[in-house]
């Protein structure tokens, strides 16, 4: 007689399965944490961190976590917020306006996760060649410039400097968040001006992913923290696109000039507060 129930060969009935998070009628749970007692108790990059690692970040983490979050959240017109501007102008809801803007971020836009996937694999090689990680850096600027890969994580198109990549260096000396990752990706930065025409400095993106991998994020997750950083800016152009522009942007009879030009977006054309400082 055949028993009643799951047979040994027979499929395990669907379900969701996760590590994240669970709920009842009465209870939602976050990495094993009541999500009320979180609630008022810990900031956004708190759980931000206990989301994607299952573990609550020290102090240090959680100032660098924010400071990262902080310089890439706006960065004025950029492929992606334009992209939800140029949405948002055809009256759509404020969600698929955010969502054009997001699927512009790939391997050359918003990119951290490509160049951490380099330094993570560059770091372990070197080590598994008893490589220095200044030789390593060598051959690996020598190799890209040979082959004409992108050494993504470098240059930016419309700074000779990023502005932002000093800035996240001095609070990650400052927080004690060093590692092989940032002193790979300075080695790569210094090895360039030896291959190409010039140096070729870390951008955003870059810095990024070589100090979250000191921290020991993933590609992925690196990838996360950039795209949930951004689209605080996407939803802010996105409404201002909807609240102070009329529809069907760039239809009328002006001469057009590429979109991201910076001539488009110099200080004449900003109207919001003037300069000012936290300190005042």
């Amino acid at each position: 007689m055949r028993s009643i129930g799951i047979l040994k060969n027979q499929k395990e009935p669907f379900h969701w399965r996760t590590a994240i998070s669970y709920k009842t009628r009465d209870e939602i749970n976050v990495r094993g944490y009541d999500l009320n007692e979180l609630t008022g108790n810990l900031d956004f990059a708190s759980m931000v961190h206990l989301v994607l690692k299952g573990e609550l970040p020290d102090d240090p983490c959680v100032k660098m976590i924010n400071a990262i979050m902080v310089s890439f959240c706006e960065h004025a017109f950029s492929p992606s917020s334009v992209s939800s501007r140029f949405v948002a102008s055809g009256g759509v809801p404020l969600n698929t306006a955010v969502a054009g803007g997001m699927l512009t971020m790939g391997e050359r836009h918003a990119s951290a996760d490509i160049p951490a996937q380099m330094f993570q694999a560059a770091v372990l090689q070197a080590d598994k060649k008893g490589l220095s990680l200044n030789e390593m850096a060598e051959k690996m600027v020598r190799e890209y410039r040979a082959e004409k890969k992108i050494l993504n994580g470098y240059h930016h198109p419309q700074h000779i400097r990023d502005p932002r990549v000093d800035r996240l260096c001095e609070l990650a000396a400052e927080y004690g968040i060093q590692g092989p990752h940032q002193q790979l990706a300075h080695a790569i930065q210094d090895a360039t001006g030896r291959y190409y025409s010039r140096t070729l400095y870390l951008n955003a993106p870059g810095i990024m992913a070589a100090i979250l991998s000191d921290m020991d994020f993933t590609p992925g997750q690196i990838k996360g923290l950039a795209i949930l950083s951004r689209t605080v800016s996407l939803v802010a152009h996105s409404l201002e696109e909807q609240d102070r522009e009329k529809a069907w942007r760039g239809s009328g009879n002006s001469e057009i000039t590429q979109p991201l030009d910076l001539s488009l977006q110099s200080p004449e054309y900003y109207d919001g507060p003037g300069k000012r400082s936290l300190e005042e």
